[in-house]
């Protein structure tokens, strides 16, 4: 096999240097579109954290009506009881 001359190492040398180029160009890249891509997850994660809040409340306050709604029941039921009491 014959030696390269110094003429086609430096062409060779030239031509890995702007392959490495691009990959760093494309690696560079890469990083900002993961950047981007964590902010979105973030955002996204603040939004599902939301969300469970409003669906923790709407419980609470379904919770809070039921409770309501039996108070009621049991103040309707003495004041009914009472009134068959004084009769």
């Amino acid at each position: 096999m014959n030696q390269p001359t110094h003429q086609e190492i430096v062409q060779r040398m030239s031509g890995l240097e702007t392959r490495v180029d691009d990959l760093i160009k494309a690696v560079e890249a890469m990083n900002s579109s993961l950047t981007e891509v964590k902010d979105g997850v973030e955002e996204t994660r603040e939004i599902v954290k939301a969300w469970e809040a409003v669906k923790m409340s709407g419980k609470f306050v379904k919770w809070l009506g039921a409770l309501a709604a039996a108070i009621a029941a049991i103040v309707i039921a003495i004041k009914g009881g009472i009134a068959l009491a004084i009769k």
